[in-house]
């Protein structure tokens, strides 16, 4: 199963879950070509998920970058801040229900506060998932490291890509 997420969406809209061969039709669909802005984003859903208080959750976590400054020999900075939400599900999480009935798969599934239809998540600091990890036996540090990781790696390839793009910008402007 996977989760389609549309590029400009907020509290869910236009989010959906969808088979594998969902995602092959629309791979090879006229959606694949269409303008970069109306991109998807697809993610694939983790099964079991792991749950606080049998809710599904999410993490929303800041990072913000600093682009160079070549004129001053200033590298790019990343910087991951130690502040973000826990987003829960509005629903408990019973994944042979949402297998089977679609009705319930937003209310598992989707841990945006924003909805708007009543239905909207909790949402909660990264203290409170510091403390939920420290009562369920769980190691918050180990976690938090993964994510500096994960950060870390993406990063990195994103400021190759864009070392590669300047210097193809370059040796085209000669």
């Amino acid at each position: 199963r996977w989760m389609l997420k549309e590029r400009a969406g907020y509290g869910s809209h236009g989010n959906r879950v969808a088979s594998v061969l969902e995602i092959y039709d629309l791979f090879f669909s006229e959606l694949s070509h269409t303008n970069p802005r109306d991109s998807i984003i697809c993610q694939s859903i983790v099964d079991p998920p792991m749950t606080i208080k049998g809710r599904k959750f999410s993490l929303r976590i800041y990072v913000i970058y600093f682009p160079p400054c070549k004129q001053n020999g200033i590298p790019a900075e990343v910087h991951l801040s130690s502040l973000g939400l826990v987003k829960l599900a509005s629903a408990v999480y019973d994944g042979e229900t949402a297998i089977t009935k679609t009705a319930s798969i937003g209310d598992q599934y989707m841990t945006n506060s924003g909805r708007g239809d009543g239905r909207s998540s909790d949402q909660h600091d990264l203290e409170y998932l510091r403390a939920t990890f420290e009562i369920n036996g769980l190691d918050y540090d180990e976690m938090w490291g993964k994510i500096k990781y994960a950060v870390r790696t993406v990063m990195r390839e994103f400021l190759e890509l864009k070392n590669d793009q300047s210097d193809h910008s370059e040796t085209a402007q000669r």
